[in-house]
């Protein structure tokens, strides 16, 4: 497609001569990010092609050491020829920058580049497979050709990073045998055939023997094996054996025994490398598992999980549960993995999803890793969304940064990985996204540019149905007034990271924070209930509101006004912020203004910059019109106490005889772009230097303040739920008193059981406060507290239940009564309130996803003084 665009400019090394002809072959360019870069698109686009097209450029070879061939051609090629006289190798170029005196040195006496050239960057050519070819830029787009001396190829090889790439499809096995670590640490083993064989092939064996003890007449035909051609069962029974035995790999094809042994790999890292277990340590096992030595053997399997416990420190990425444990038995020669999570139930990893034991393969092979000194690396990764799920492909995202950062006394590698999941999207960092577009036929494929600043439409087409169509309330959401909110608060966090500004804390992490458009102020106290009211899983919701009417009023809602069958607030206090509480921190709005907006965080040179580029580039307002939208008439209408987009609406209306007014998302957008251009430009004037500092620092004065509030809110959603009170003290309880109880036993237990729940005013706990009021009459708990309780089993039922009340309040009035008993607790769980509270009405949503494409209840959205609406058709 370069081809036919008459614009573009030729590059020397885009020139093939061939024939006494030159022909122009412009190559398809993928710019990289120094740190992360994601690359999307459809099946087939060429993101896997990428990955072993830099493994080729730099070395020759990919990472399963196949050389540069033909196959390496696009199909569609003119190259891609089976004709000796025109068939070519295809050529890799590269393009290596922040260079250090060392490296542009060694790069000089390895090529004919002059000793007195200096230079920062330069762009290198492998060609024919093993031809290197340098080209450094002069002055007007202008190159000069050096070659590589081509008996120092290896040696200039040295110079550049080297690459490695996280095995996806390799996975932490659930058990292994250990006598196949004894063979990694001393090459050999010394113990039977069979503590080598796998599980499977062991109970294969078992089964064969049992054969012979079930028929004994068997041995007496074994006699005469060798001896006789009969085709005899015994024959068959016996030589199954011996094969399994003298070859346990032999039913193994190539790709599996590779595979298995990267499994022995990735065990000995964990142990060895992770835990920090001594090879020493690992015999001492094998050979008390070998002898039978029980006890030696728990000792030993302990203190490894003591280690492993310190050291692997895996729930600080699986975020899913804070509480898991990875734990080792030692099991019939085998060691074995299992899983402990926060409920402290052990399972097995076949009893868990395949993605477990993925990412804990992955962040192994992050952890283990050892990288050689002072060598550069570039960390690929082929589709690591395959086997993992949303929640963990997010987590995946941290281990991508961990290995772009200088942590762990690591230096930091560059990270490219190819994925189809807008999961493994980082919402933070748009500018790292590269999309692959597959054209028809001979367009091949293309890079789609701009990709960030193009509302996300190429991902939309590369992932086909995108997720982001529909805002899902997450673990952690922020809700805000409408789009304008959203789109300046993702647009000034990614601002504040993309340029290392802020600290995690004054920004916001677009990954864990779901921010939700409402709609207009008004909506936010209903949606909020939506989003927490009615479940007893409720999620960590914080609120930003401006300080004008309509937002101190659905303050007031949220915090004061009841909601649902339980008539309480759906959110405290201390989760609601206005924009008029940051006057205290250090914000300074005007003096008139009494009613601040976000917008009114964005300086005045910025909001003009910001509106003259709207007014140009949507409005298509005059270039000698647009600069009557000046910084002077902005102020003069601030002075008068409208708020910052009123003012600069007011200035967009004026400079032209048509009825232009600027849109609320359009100018939120051009505020984004705006700040991020002034800042490449190192040589701004110095007012848009103090208007960025005043921009970075409002922002990270809100985002500190918001961050504060979303702590302790995802703290109210992690602290230990009614339910899990509940079933301890009841465990406890009925462990004293399995076959019956007195009463006055019981009214013990029922008041240390409301005295746990008397702070806690969850929805769970609501729920439970119920049931045992019901207990309480049900089985008349006030009188002759010294007799027995009748029908003790039901009553142990009934408090059995207590613990999942929640959960069947929250399903719906008709999933509560199929699962509810004849017995009379029923009525007293089914308090029956008003028919309108107690279940959704018609068409309300029942689901937990809110979306863009149309206001939810009946509630308008909230309008501007001018009376137009917040333009929020504008899609993201």
């Amino acid at each position: 497609m370069r081809q036919n665009r008459s614009r573009v400019q030729k590059k020397p090394w885009e020139i093939i001569k061939a024939d006494d002809t030159e022909m122009w072959y412009p190559y398809i360019q993928v710019p990289t990010d120094p740190k992360i870069t994601a690359v999307v698109g459809a099946n087939e686009s060429g993101k896997s092609h990428l990955l072993s097209a830099i493994e080729k450029a730099i070395t020759g070879y990919d990472y399963k050491e196949q050389p540069i061939s033909s196959r390496d051609f696009c199909r569609y090629s003119e190259r891609f020829l089976i004709t000796s006289d025109k068939n070519r190798l295809p050529d890799f170029g590269t393009e290596w920058t922040r260079l250090s005196e060392i490296e542009c040195n060694s790069i000089k006496e390895l090529s004919d580049i002059p000793s007195s050239r200096s230079f920062d960057r330069f762009f290198l050519f492998r060609t024919n497979g093993n031809l290197l070819t340098i080209y450094l830029p002069e002055e007007e787009g202008k190159y000069s050709l050096h070659q590589v001396n081509a008996q120092k190829i290896d040696e200039f090889r040295k110079i550049l990073p080297g690459t490695r790439r996280l095995k996806s499809n390799i996975a932490l096995p659930s058990s292994i045998p250990i006598q196949k670590l004894v063979q990694k640490v001393k090459g050999e083993v010394n113990c039977t055939r069979y503590e080598v064989l796998s599980t499977n092939q062991r109970q294969r064996i078992r089964k064969l023997i049992d054969e012979f003890y079930q028929n004994p007449e068997k041995f007496n035909q074994s006699k005469t094996l060798y001896s006789s051609n009969e085709d005899t069962d015994s024959k068959k029974v016996i030589q199954e054996i011996i094969s399994i035995l003298s070859n346990p790999d032999s039913h193994l094809n190539e790709g599996d025994r590779e595979k298995q042994e990267e499994e022995v790999n990735l065990t000995y890292d964990l142990l060895c490398k992770i835990a920090e277990v001594n090879d020493g340590a690992l015999l001492d096992l094998a050979n008390s598992m070998g002898a039978n030595d029980v006890g030696y053997t728990q000792a030993l399997v302990d203190k490894i999980n003591r280690q492993l416990s310190a050291n692997l420190n895996f729930p600080n990425y699986w975020v899913q549960d804070s509480k898991f444990r990875l734990l080792l038995s030692a099991k019939d020669h085998n060691l074995e993995f299992t899983i402990v999570d926060r409920t402290g139930t052990k399972y097995s990893f076949e009893e868990r999803s395949s993605g477990l034991k993925y990412f804990l393969s992955y962040f192994i092979q992050h952890r283990s890793y050892e990288p050689p000194d002072n060598v550069p690396e570039i960390l690929l990764m082929d589709e690591p969304d395959a086997f993992l799920s949303s929640r963990a492909q997010q987590d995946l995202l941290k281990i991508f940064e961990e290995v772009a950062s200088s942590e762990d006394k690591k230096s930091a590698s560059q990270v490219v990985y190819v994925t189809h999941s807008p999961f493994l999207i980082d919402k933070n960092h748009a500018e790292r996204i590269r999309v692959l577009d597959k054209g028809s036929d001979y367009e091949g494929t293309r890079v789609v540019k701009s990709v960030s600043k193009n509302h996300y439409e190429p991902l939309r087409s590369a992932f086909g149905a995108f997720v982001a169509e529909t805002v899902y309330i997450s673990h952690c959401n922020l809700m805000v007034e409408g789009p304008v909110d959203q789109v300046l608060l993702a647009g000034a966090s990614t601002y504040l990271r993309t340029y290392d500004i802020a600290s995690k804390r004054e920004s916001l992490d677009l990954n864990e924070v779901t921010i939700v458009p409402a709609e207009g102020a008004t909506n936010i106290p209903y949606l909020t209930y939506l989003a927490r009211g009615r479940d007893s899983e409720q999620p960590a919701v914080i609120v930003l509101l401006d300080s004008d009417q309509e937002g101190n009023q659905a303050k007031k809602e949220l915090t004061e006004k009841g909601y649902g069958p339980r008539k309480k607030p759906p959110l405290k206090k201390d989760f609601v912020l206005q924009v008029g509480d940051l006057a205290s921190l250090g914000i300074h709005f005007p003096e008139k203004l009494s009613s601040p907006e976000v917008e009114d965080l964005i300086p005045i040179p910025i909001s003009v910059m910001a509106a003259q580029k709207f007014a140009s580039e949507v409005r298509g307002i005059r270039k000698r019109d647009v600069e009557d939208i000046t910084e002077d008439c902005v102020q003069e209408k601030i002075e008068s106490g409208v708020t910052m987009f009123d003012a600069v609406d007011a200035c967009v209306r004026a400079c032209s005889k048509d009825s232009h007014y600027l849109d609320k998302v359009g100018f939120a957008r051009s505020v984004v772009e705006i700040v991020n251009s002034l800042k490449e430009n190192t040589n701004r004037e110095q007012k848009y230097t103090d208007a960025l500092d005043q921009f970075e620092l409002n922002f990270k004065i809100l985002f500190r303040e918001l961050d504060k509030r979303k702590s302790l809110a995802e703290l109210e959603r992690t602290r230990e739920k009614a339910s899990q009170k509940v079933k301890d003290l009841e465990e406890s309880f009925f462990s004293n008193h399995p076959n019956g109880a007195n009463r006055e036993d019981v009214v013990e237990f029922v008041e240390k059981l409301e005295a746990l729940l008397l702070l806690d005013d969850s929805f769970d706990s609501d729920e439970i406060r119920k049931g045992i009021g019901g207990i309480r009459n049900d089985y008349k708990l006030h009188i002759n507290l010294g007799e027995r309780v009748e029908n003790y089993e039901q009553f142990k039922h009934d408090v059995q239940r207590l613990k999942y009340l929640g959960k069947f309040a929250s399903q719906g009035k008709q999933e509560h009564d199929e699962m509810s008993s004849d017995h009379g607790l029923a009525n007293s769980l089914l308090e029956n309130p008003d028919s309108t509270d107690s279940s959704p009405e018609k068409g309300e949503p029942t689901s937990s996803s809110l979306t863009n494409s149309g206001m939810i209840g009946s509630r308008r959205p909230k309008k501007s003084r001018d009376g137009n609406q917040d333009h929020s058709t504008t899609s993201q």
